[in-house]
């Protein structure tokens, strides 16, 4: 078996890794030959990513992922991999250059949606620091101060969590107080969790404080998305093939435009996208072995990854949910999408098309598809036996 994993966050977005060296250093131990590093809307970890990876002997890929609305689509409430919000579709750029060099208005266009991201949390922010003042809790965050201690680029819900279970722990080290300092926050006397487990408890302040209608909620705007054609166009001009994550997490409940397989393929082929990935881990076997076999026989480039964007921490190594590793079929179609973007990668960096072609065409039919996975199978054999002792 092949292992690779084409969708982890690092911290330059949230992960949970506090490193990209401890991201490398895992995949490594699991006998990982190529990750991808897969933040939001940033392509600033890319250059500490490639490093980490040649020290580590695995191939990296350089990957992007971005938040699009669709008002049409919000009107009719449609869902694509959102299960919550309709008009939202998430869109991954994969493959793209090590370093990027884009247009003056893609680069406003990017700081655009940061500050669009990062007006909202500084306004989270001041709405969680006005509800602990109204609780007569002595604790209050600061944007740039969590931004410095635990996030690299831009703060998220998740960094606010975080922070304020950390304030919390660090003001009250007795676990009898700690636990009543918890149960004022939440105005909850029957709160009654393990205090220690931090993944939970940073998952019970989001679900407490930070979701929709409570306390420090602040609703998004347009301007912290972008357009579908706008993102496809920023992807594309950083040397990337677009690429749909599939939700695909709940066996009787999925989206409008994923529950039928033959129309949501035939609609990303009208929208040029050859591209698909799962995060294998929450979707159950069967449903990922008919939705993989079934986009890679349309043609479509088909990856895994695990994507780790939460606070809990699990193996890097793709499997299905609960844990069921990959069969024989899973594992050939797993590695020849990570080939596939490993060879593009390689054309990339000779300013020669891959996959697809500046346009979002695609270009290696079927007949070539063989020859162009071998390319990426020889890159990433490259990099992993170079760094093999002697």
């Amino acid at each position: 078996m092949i292992n690779s994993n084409t969708h982890v966050h690092s911290p330059y977005s949230f992960s949970s890794f506090d490193s990209i060296r401890q991201i490398v250093s895992f995949a490594k131990e699991e006998q990982i030959v190529a990750l991808g590093i897969n933040d939001f809307n940033t392509f600033d970890g890319f250059l500490e990513f490639a490093d980490t990876c040649e020290k580590f002997g695995i191939y990296p890929l350089f990957n992007i992922e971005f938040i699009t609305l669709s008002q049409e689509d919000k009107i009719k409430r449609v869902r694509w991999n959102d299960p919550v919000n309709t008009g939202i579709m998430y869109l991954c750029g994969k493959g793209l250059n090590k370093n990027p060099v884009l247009s003056r208005n893609s680069r406003n266009l990017m700081a655009s949606i940061w500050k669009g991201t990062q007006d909202r949390i500084w306004k989270m922010i001041d709405l969680l620091n006005k509800y602990t003042h109204k609780k007569n809790i002595d604790i209050s965050l600061d944007y740039n101060q969590v931004r410095y201690k635990y996030a690299k680029n831009s703060v998220r819900e998740r960094h606010i969590a975080k922070a304020l279970y950390l304030a919390f722990t660090e003001k009250w080290d007795d676990p009898v107080k700690l636990g009543a300092a918890f149960k004022h926050l939440f105005n909850d006397p029957d709160f009654s969790v393990d205090l220690c487990d931090s993944v939970n408890m940073q998952n019970e302040i989001r679900k407490r404080l930070l979701k929709s209608g409570k306390d420090a909620y602040v609703e998004e705007k347009p301007d912290a998305f972008m357009e579908f054609s706008e993102a496809k166009g920023l992807i594309l001009e950083a040397g990337g093939i677009p690429c749909y994550p599939l939700l695909t997490d709940d066996l009787h409940n999925f989206t409008e435009m994923e529950n039928n397989i033959s129309i949501l393929a035939s609609k990303l082929l009208e929208m040029g996208i050859h591209a698909v990935e799962f995060i294998s881990n929450r979707t159950p076997l069967e449903i990922l072995k008919k939705y993989s076999r079934y986009f890679w026989k349309k043609g479509f480039c088909v990856t895994f990854g695990t994507e780790h964007n939460t606070a809990e921490r699990f193996s890097l190594v793709p499997c299905a949910k609960n844990g069921y590793p990959f069969d024989k079929e899973l594992e050939c179609i797993a590695y020849a999408g990570t080939c596939i973007i490993a060879a593009h990668q390689e054309f990339n960096d000779q300013n020669k098309p891959g996959f697809i072609d500046k346009q979002g065409s695609k270009i290696v039919l079927s007949h070539k598809l063989k020859e162009f996975i071998k390319i990426g199978d020889e890159a990433i054999k490259r990099a992993v036996y170079t760094t093999m002792p002697k």
